[in-house]
């Protein structure tokens, strides 16, 4: 933990975090041990009401970095908003009672929650901002430019250039489940520590497209990593606990909270996945789920014509672990189905044990004939 005479800059304030003693955010002043809700300004809706993307701010007694957490950057992804609710509230959802994951007068720093990025796409129940448009491919946006790159640039402007670290919480789009894994670019180091902090047993190697929050974030000096878990238009329990664990963890890792990091027994660094394709239309039947190990050659699916007769059987390319699954019963040539990682399945096994707080086994898997865009 920082002492009392450790000098630390850090992008959050702009001043030594030892000097600090509120949190400014915009016009607002967060004395340290306090909490606020605010907004970020959006303007006038349809009928003219006021438009905002909802942050809840919460600055630690004793100084430390800056967190950002983002989740529903895309509208129906609602895991990430469960997310963030527990580490705000706990899970009676009533701030300040024992059963509370962090207490801010023990907690250095300030955590920065936006629990719904793409308010609109949310009540709508889909993945885009009303204009259709994918948020998450706007990024760093245009203060004078479409809708969704307005809400980019607010996000940007407002949380991501004040923050010296951020997690962006998603889910698979619709129609399709992930395991839980975390996403990062493996040649930025800072983004390594955080991912490896995080705690899951799979870190895909991503720098993220372009326009994507966390590719945007990191290029100008905010390390940001990325959760993937579970599917999208629902809470799922294990989803969201892996989220508020590798919150924590994280928080950790950074020195702002007193907790034992709970790493994996396991991890693996993974450069490429591959997903098995349909290659013929139908109705899809999976016999995998995330998490199962596969050999090559087994059976992950059958795909029917309307009167239940097997059109393709689908079998797996490799042998690995199921990181992604389609869950639509309606397919197309080409629809991806599964996605696999190469993994063997004693090390799988290995990566299910007690999980080694200190030193977890660690494999770079190099799949550089697997690079296939889902």
């Amino acid at each position: 933990m920082m002492g009392e005479a450790d000098i630390v800059t850090h992008r959050g304030s702009g001043k030594n975090v030892s000097e600090e003693e509120s949190y400014q955010f915009g016009t607002a002043s967060i004395a340290p041990g306090e909490r606020l809700e605010t907004s970020l300004d959006l303007g006038e809706g349809p009928a003219g009401n006021p438009r905002g993307i909802p942050v809840y701010i919460m600055n630690g007694a004793k100084p430390g970095p800056v967190l950002a957490l983002t989740a529903a950057t895309h509208g129906d992804e609602l895991n990430g908003v469960s997310v963030i609710h527990h580490l705000i509230h706990g899970d009676d959802h009533i701030a300040g009672t024992a059963d509370d994951r962090i207490d801010l007068a023990e907690m250095a720093g300030t955590l920065i929650c936006v629990p719904v990025v793409n308010i609109d796409g949310m009540l709508l129940s889909q993945r885009e901002a009303p204009d259709n448009r994918d948020i998450n491919r706007k990024f760093p946006g245009k203060p004078g430019g479409n809708q969704s790159q307005r809400i980019a640039h607010a996000l940007f402007e407002g949380v991501v250039k004040h923050a010296d670290h951020l997690i962006d919480l998603h889910s698979a789009p619709r129609a399709r489940t992930n395991l839980a894994h975390i996403r990062a670019d493996f040649d930025k180091p800072e983004c390594m520590g955080l991912a490896r902090a995080f705690g899951t047993r799979i870190i895909l190697h991503s720098e993220g497209p372009s326009g994507s929050l966390r590719r945007e974030a990191t290029a100008i000096g905010t390390p940001t990593i990325l959760l993937e878990a579970g599917t999208a238009h629902r809470f799922e329990l294990d989803a969201v606990h892996a989220g508020i664990e590798g919150v924590l963890n994280v928080m950790a890792h950074l020195n702002m909270i007193e907790r034992e990091v709970r790493l994996p027994a396991v991890r693996m660094l993974v450069r490429r996945s591959k997903w098995a394709r349909a290659e013929t239309g139908g109705l899809l039947h999976s016999l995998v789920k995330p998490g199962d190990h596969v050999k090559k050659g087994d059976i992950l699916a059958h795909i029917t014509d309307p009167f239940g007769a097997t059109e393709q059987t689908i079998v797996s390319p490799r042998t690995g672990i199921i990181v992604g699954l389609a869950m639509d019963p309606l397919v197309r040539a080409g629809d991806p189905v599964a996605n696999i990682v190469l993994c063997s399945k004693s090390r799988w096994e290995r990566a299910q044990s007690k999980p080694d707080p200190l030193d977890p086994e660690e494999e770079e898997i190099e799949d550089e004939d697997a690079l296939d865009e889902s």
